[in-house]
């Protein structure tokens, strides 16, 4: 901050002389100080669909994790093939000082027989590798707002937003 003119007058016989800027680098100053600030943190949301591309029925559910934020559990949902439903909203940042990550989980229990209610096969995403299960699939600017499609294939399943496509491994871990 630069000192006021007003300072000069008031000011001790012994101090030294203080120099203002030039006119010139003032107008520069004052035009950096009205910069707005640079963007922070931006708390977002998008919704999350779920589609059962597979050949069979399926209870389903869909877990997200912001980096430092409590899981989001779309909780268990039954999806016949080529269903789609949506079945959570998901929280995540952006901004220039954000360093979170979304992660994302998928369990499923496949349905053995047609005319049965048992769901007796247990599938999940991920490699089956110790602390794998949860796939990298990171929100952006683009969709606040949006819907972010979880697609389940046979072995695979897609994470598609407005953002980009991730994939990851679909398989019976019961076994």
């Amino acid at each position: 901050m630069w000192l006021s003119k007003n300072w000069l007058k008031h000011r001790s016989k012994t101090t030294t002389e203080v120099q203002f800027p030039s006119p010139s680098v003032q107008r520069v100053l004052e035009a950096m100080a009205s910069d707005p600030p640079p963007p922070q943190l931006t708390e977002r949301w998008a919704n999350v669909a779920l589609e059962n591309k597979s050949g069979h029925i399926f209870k389903l559910e869909v877990m997200h994790q912001y980096t430092g934020h409590e899981v989001q559990s779309s909780g268990w949902h039954i999806l016949k093939p080529n269903e789609k439903l949506t079945v959570l909203k998901v929280n995540f940042n952006t901004g220039v000082f954000t360093t979170g990550t979304d992660n994302w989980k998928v369990h499923g229990l496949k349905k053995k027989e047609k005319d049965s209610q048992d769901f007796t096969e247990s599938w999940r995403s991920g490699t089956g590798a110790a602390g794998t299960d949860w796939k990298k699939h990171t929100l952006r600017t683009e969709d606040d707002g949006e819907v972010t499609e979880i697609k389940v294939f046979e072995s695979e399943i897609q994470f598609v937003s407005k953002s980009g496509t991730s994939t990851t491994s679909f398989y019976r871990h019961d076994e």
